[in-house]
């Protein structure tokens, strides 16, 4: 078939771009890498948890909404997320609405119903699937079922609600007495939080239609869990059965629903366990926050960091042989990613992040380095800086409780000035986050030990669906790394991710800046 001279310019154009960005490692900031990749529709995905409140407003009240998102989803998009998780949306009394009050109505501070089904609608249409926060520990205290509950309990009266909930005439550790009664309540984290009973048959019909709600008439792709290890206190058989019932029930409404539960625990071996139920994923707590096992490969004190960060990868793959991993580096519960780490290591932490199994989560703000001051909750949730204005469209206002925030909880500049800076943090993570894609193998192949005689690199292959990467790493800060990879086999460089400087091969050797990522193939 004859081609006119314009598509073939167009064709060799579009051929020397591709090798060019290959040569490159593609470590420049790509604006179409979602036209470029395709991207693997599964239930691996990089999620990007939102607090609403925080992200965006669109009506001028102060308060993010799901306007908001929507206004924001093709910045997701961009950044290479195609998961978003939300923290809990529902009808709630308090600013963070871990205290549900109806599980079938959206907050009016974020919007209705109708905004809820139209952002998944434009999520879906950008390949983004939504997963939100289901509460079922607790309820809020305003919940009619406790209301219902409480005043049965003060008239004397019958009511199945009264079995909703733990009550006691025994003050027992974790619970507050019912006012005007002889009866206290169960309320682990809060006694505007009164704990669910379980057990109760009537309550798990109730939690079966909840799921089948926001799967079906709001179209949601899964749930993260709340307090995995709190449903029943103590009893981690109990808990892993009733996380069994909410799989089952939620994998009987939508087969490929995906399911993370949050079993904050200490040890790999204690999150394993809650994998029996056939969740897909727990958050790897392990590898989390500062004392976790990403942070501990940039301790000073180690002397081998390139085995140490192979054999840790070697290690989840060992213990968690079900299911997916969920790894992160801080969330809304924990300090931020950019408050325990320092200088490079806040772009290079994101690196080794993104070179693991399973699904990534990336807390909003991460990706430009915003800090919380303190310890307290809602300095771990402010706003989401888009411009480094004091006033700019979109700007919400700070979490309540008397947070101050003044620069340091902004080290670094906003999204609009470090989206025109290559060397950003935020261009890191467009680049870590747009390599998973690149790369499906990362998130989902098995992974081999390679030899290396440089204690700072780390060597690793990874092979899925018969197609197989090697991925080098150099974790030191200040050397460049020469690696000989003739005994791994024919390679080619695939892709790079640097803090600075430029991956590049020559023949055998690959030559690795500080603080770098090589993937060949």
């Amino acid at each position: 078939m004859k081609r006119n001279n314009k598509f073939i310019v167009a064709v060799i154009c579009f051929l020397l771009a591709f090798s060019f960005c290959f040569s490159a490692g593609c470590n420049k900031n790509k604006d179409n890498n979602a036209a470029e990749v395709q991207i693997v529709d599964d239930n691996y995905r990089n999620y990007y948890e939102i607090f609403v409140r925080s992200y965006y407003d669109t009506n001028n009240d102060g308060y993010g909404d799901l306007n908001g998102v929507i206004k924001k989803l093709d910045y997701v998009k961009e950044m290479g997320f195609n998961g978003i998780w939300f923290m809990p949306v529902c009808k709630s009394g308090t600013y963070h609405k871990y205290d549900v009050q109806d599980y079938y109505t959206i907050d009016k501070e974020y919007g209705t119903n109708d905004d809820f089904k139209n952002l998944v609608k434009e999520a879906h249409d950008r390949g983004i699937n939504i997963i939100v926060d289901l509460v079922l520990n607790h309820s809020s205290n305003e919940h009619q079922w406790f209301k219902d509950a409480t005043a049965a309990l003060k008239s004397g009266t019958e009511s199945k609600y009264k079995n909703y909930y733990n009550f006691s005439k025994t003050n027992n550790s974790g619970y507050e007495r019912v006012s005007g009664t002889d009866y206290y309540y169960e309320c682990r984290f809060s006694n505007n939080m009164p704990d669910l009973n379980l057990d109760n048959q009537d309550v798990r019909n109730e939690i079966t239609d909840i799921i089948k709600f926001w799967l079906t008439e709001m179209d949601v792709d899964g749930f993260r869990l709340d307090a995995c290890t709190s449903y029943y206190t103590g009893n981690v058989e109990k808990n892993i059965e009733f996380l069994s019932f909410v799989n089952r029930t939620a994998k009987g409404v939508k087969s490929d629903a995906y399911i993370v539960g949050e079993a904050w625990e200490g040890t790999d071996g204690q999150i394993r366990q809650y994998y029996e139920s056939g969740i897909d994923s727990c958050f790897l707590f392990t590898a989390s926050q500062g004392g976790g096992t990403i942070k501990s490969v940039f301790s000073s004190i180690r002397n081998n960091p390139g085995e140490y960060f192979t054999d840790l990868l070697m290690n989840y793959q060992s213990v968690y042989n079900v299911g997916s991993l969920a790894p992160f580096l801080g969330n809304h519960d924990t300090a931020r990613a950019a408050k325990f780490l320092y200088g490079d290591t806040v772009k290079m932490a994101a690196g080794l992040l993104s070179v693991m199994n399973g699904n990534t989560f990336v807390y909003y703000g991460e990706e430009i380095g915003m800090v919380n001051e303190s310890d307290a909750d809602p300095t771990k949730r402010i706003a989401m800086r888009w411009e480094d204005k004091n006033v700019y469209p979109g700007l919400t206002y700070l979490p309540p409780e008397g947070v101050t925030v003044n620069k340091n909880s902004y080290v670094y500049p906003s999204v609009l000035t470090q989206q025109a800076d290559e060397g950003s943090i935020l261009n890191y993570y467009k680049n870590a986050m747009w390599i998973r894609h690149r790369n499906p193998e990362i998130a989902r192949g098995t992974i081999e030990k390679l030899p290396i005689s440089d204690r700072y690199v780390s060597a690793f292959a990874k092979t899925w669906n018969d197609s197989r990467i090697v991925i080098l790493i150099n974790l030191s800060d200040i050397e460049e790394k020469a690696v000989d990879v003739s005994s791994y086999g024919k390679l080619e460089l695939k892709d790079s991710l640097v803090v600075s400087g430029k991956v590049s091969k020559n023949n055998n050797a690959v030559t690795l800046p500080p603080y770098s990522i090589a993937i060949l193939k």
